[in-house]
């Protein structure tokens, strides 16, 4: 089994997590026509709390897990690696048993808070899910810490795969016999795409024979950990990181109890508060997808920079700090600037039948913080100061929450009230995370500069987008060649992006040879020449 380098790492999980996520893009508007706008509200409704019962049970223990077992690597000490993974597995079975009894039994009270009664029986068919994601974040833990992305990669792209096409026929069949059913059996293939997962990661644990330390990779001089030891540690890095993201989540499942029951305030009837819920879902996982990019490199870059802080490598610390904060650039501006050009024919595509053009349209700018925000957390927890992000992330929940009670309760505000305090949730923190990074821990991160060539290639991209919208809207097409001419225009958007960056040297030579020779390879030579 090979091991990747960071930017390649990075390449590969980054690539799988967008391949995922567009599988779930293209997975809701299906979803929504077969549940319709008030089954997919409450849809949404159960997933949200279901995805904060997953976090605190997966979220911080897999990267705690990444980040030991890293350490453990850089310190030549495998052994205890294998048995710290081992533990947490154990862990992760039991936590994940009770957390899923928890979440079956308080099913009805979490739907009664919701002011949802129908999603009582979708999220009792979610909890057998959280176990079996438990198992399986231990795997992906301990093969992220080893640097083995394209198994984790791949576990990804099939999990979805199976998720998709389980819950799009539950969905179908159940929905004959009910609204309440056809909602729950949406959610069936949350856990079968995970177990299909855990399946394949076991396969490739042992094939690999991971599962034995050989004697010459074990140094005679490294320290062996006692169990209570390696549990301390584990319990050490995962807990802050759990609370961290379980805040992060927190903040969102309580969020969904007050839109939900403000939207009821502001004079909205049942039926059309979860509608809007599902606009504001929907909108929710369009902002989404450009941050699986931000995650697949957060959760490469810790094990990366836990092996630099533990080895006291200053200069290795700052280069991935540096790495980092240009990715995410690179990553969120031509986001932000394409999601904000094309949210008409994005929503015309995915979503005709549903409202939410405006939110995408004026809310995409939300992309750029929530993927900093990522990042930033990360190198907290990977030079230990994992209780920073919990403190800033808490003040950020605290002013959404305070402003959806406010605005969605005004009739003529109601939904766009939570796309307003969605952009504050997550730019209160940057700034407070900006100032404690490079003024307290001193780490250099110089924003404008690292952010002027991307920024330039999107604006530019933006330019070309807009002029190509407005040519395509003066013709009237079917729903297919609509489709046909905005996934073009995706294309072009990338390809123009792509070529910017090249010629203003956004991106290096090095930097692209470092994620794959053979993608520099094939970049034309007259470009090639005008690269740094």
């Amino acid at each position: 089994m090979k091991q990747q380098s960071t930017g390649r790492g990075f390449a590969y999980l980054s690539a799988a997590e967008l391949l995922v996520k567009v599988m779930s893009l293209l997975y809701v508007p299906l979803l929504i026509g077969i549940l319709g706008g008030e089954g997919h509200g409450v849809y949404a409704k159960a997933y949200e709390a279901f995805t904060l019962i997953y976090v605190l049970t997966n979220e911080g223990i897999q990267r705690g897990v990444s980040k030991l077992i890293s350490e453990l690597y850089a310190l030549d000490n495998p052994k205890d690696a294998l048995r710290a993974f081992r533990l947490s597995r154990t862990m992760l079975i039991f936590g994940g048993l009770l957390a899923s009894l928890l979440l079956f039994f308080m099913a009805p009270i979490i739907a009664s808070w919701a002011a949802t009664p129908d999603a009582t029986l979708a999220l009792q068919a979610l909890a057998p899910t959280v176990l079996i994601t438990s198992v399986l974040s231990a795997y992906r833990g301990y093969f992220l810490g080893r640097s083995y992305i394209t198994a984790n990669a791949l576990s990804k792209i099939v999990e979805q795969l199976v998720n998709v096409v389980a819950s799009l026929l539950g969905a179908y069949f159940l929905m004959k016999v009910g609204l309440v059913f056809g909602v729950a059996g949406g959610t069936f293939g949350t856990s079968i795409g995970a177990l299909a997962a855990v399946g394949l990661l076991i396969h490739e644990f042992y094939k690999g024979r991971l599962h034995k330390v050989r004697r010459q990779e074990q140094s005679v001089e490294a320290y062996r950990h006692s169990a209570k030891e390696l549990m301390g540690k584990l319990f050490q890095y995962s807990f802050p990181i759990t609370v961290t993201a379980g805040l992060m989540h927190f903040g969102g499942f309580v969020d969904m109890l007050v839109v939900s029951n403000r939207l009821l305030v502001a004079g909205l009837s049942e039926d059309l508060a979860n509608a809007a819920y599902s606009q504001l879902s929907a909108f929710r996982t369009l902002l989404s997808v450009p941050n699986t990019i931000i995650i697949s490199l957060a959760l490469v870059l810790l094990p990366g920079l836990s092996s630099a802080a533990v080895l006291k490598n200053k200069e290795e610390v700052q280069r991935k700090v540096a790495y980092s904060v240009k990715m995410v650039f690179m990553v969120t501006l031509p986001a932000f600037v394409g999601m904000t050009v094309l949210a008409k024919p994005i929503y015309a595509l995915l979503f005709p039948s549903t409202g939410g053009v405006e939110m995408l349209a004026y809310g995409s700018i939300t992309v750029v913080f929530l993927g900093f925000i990522q990042i930033q957390n990360t190198l907290y927890q990977g030079v230990g100061k994992f209780y920073w992000a919990t403190a800033t992330m808490m003040v950020g929940i605290l002013v959404r929450l305070s402003m959806n009670y406010v605005l969605v309760a005004i009739p003529e505000i109601n939904v766009f009230g939570a796309v307003i305090s969605h952009f504050a949730n997550y730019f209160i923190p940057f700034v407070i995370n900006h100032y404690l990074l490079t003024k307290v821990l001193k780490f250099k991160i110089p924003l404008m500069k690292n952010a002027a060539k991307p920024l330039v290639s999107a604006l530019g991209m933006g330019g070309v987008l807009f002029i190509l919208t407005r040519l395509t809207g003066l013709f009237s097409f079917g729903r297919l060649v609509h489709g046909g001419i905005t996934l073009f225009l995706v294309f072009v958007g990338i390809g123009v992006y792509g070529v910017l960056m090249l010629f203003t040297g956004g991106v290096t030579k090095q930097e692209l040879q470092d994620i794959s020779p053979r993608l520099y390879g094939k970049i034309p030579s007259g470009i090639r020449k005008y690269m740094k």
